[in-house]
This record gives C-alpha cells, sequence and structure tokens, in this order.
C-alpha cells in the first residue's frame, strides 16, 4: 500500500504568513493539536503545534518547586493571556517547525508508519521539487478505514 491510499487530501491548513492568532482561532475551533503551514502557492512549509502557545503562555521566571506554586496561585487569567498577546500579529511562519518528515504519494505507507511510530503525529504528504502540500497522513487517518 502506498500514502495516497491513506492520507486525507484536504488537510487543515493556514498560511504562513498569518497571523499566530488566525492559526490559534483555527486550532481551537477545530479542537486541534497541530496544524500544517503552506505558502500562498500551496508548499508546505512547516508545521504549527500547540505546545508552541504551551511555551509562549509560560512565565519568563517560571522555576519549579513550592515558590513556583505561589507564583502560579497569585496570578489571573488575565496575567496568562496578556503572556500571549505580544505574539498574536506575528506571521505563522515565525512559528512554524520545518524540521518534521514528509511523505510523498506514492511512498510505500511501511515508511509512514515508521515515522508515526516513532510519536510523530501528522505526516505532510508533499508531491514534486516545490513540495506542495497535496494530503496529511497520521495513525487516525490509517485507522479510520477499518470498521470497528
Amino acid at each position: 500500500m502506498l500514502c495516497r491510499h491513506y492520507m486525507l487530501t484536504h488537510p487543515s491548513t493556514v498560511l504562513d504568513t498569518d497571523p499566530l492568532s488566525d492559526a490559534l482561532q483555527v486550532m481551537v475551533r477545530k479542537h486541534h493539536q497541530e496544524i500544517l503551514v503552506v505558502t500562498e502557492d500551496g508548499r508546505w512549509a512547516g508545521e504549527l503545534t500547540s505546545f508552541v502557545f504551551s511555551r509562549l503562555l509560560m512565565p519568563a521566571d517560571a522555576g519549579e518547586g513550592p515558590t513556583a506554586a505561589d507564583v502560579a496561585l497569585a496570578e489571573t487569567a488575565a496575567d496568562v493571556d496578556n503572556r500571549l498577546l505580544p505574539y498574536l500579529g506575528r506571521p505563522v511562519a515565525d512559528f512554524a517547525d520545518k524540521d518534521i518528515p514528509t511523505v510523498e504519494p506514492d511512498t510505500p505507507l511501511t515508511d509512514a508508519l515508521r515515522h508515526l511510530s516513532k510519536g510523530i503525529l501528522r505526516l505532510p504528504v508533499v508531491e514534486g521539487p516545490d513540495q506542495k502540500l497535496v494530503g496529511a497522513l497520521s495513525s487516525l487517518t490509517i485507522l479510520r478505514r477499518f470498521q470497528f
């Protein structure tokens, strides 16, 4: 079997030039932990994960132990929200991870499964030297074909 037989052909994406706030809205609305990033002409440009937001929401002086717990109890929801505000207008490209594996439609499914078994959540499926995004593949995408 090949990746083309299992891939999702229209994955959710955001443009690399979109503000981070737009990507966050899409991820929350669609309940996605990650979203693929593309250029205006459809080339794969990276992946944005919810881990980025977790890092941005951390206080600058986040430590561990009793002192950190005391600081956390003293802060408000507005304090946490305000840590994210400076980043919301910046382009998604500033936060996208470009260092994840990709597969092509004619890549054997076993090659994709090797990546997925190592903890990759979703593989971009790209085509040609310009890396045009044509789909995405995840363990759940593969499992959706099964009748449980």
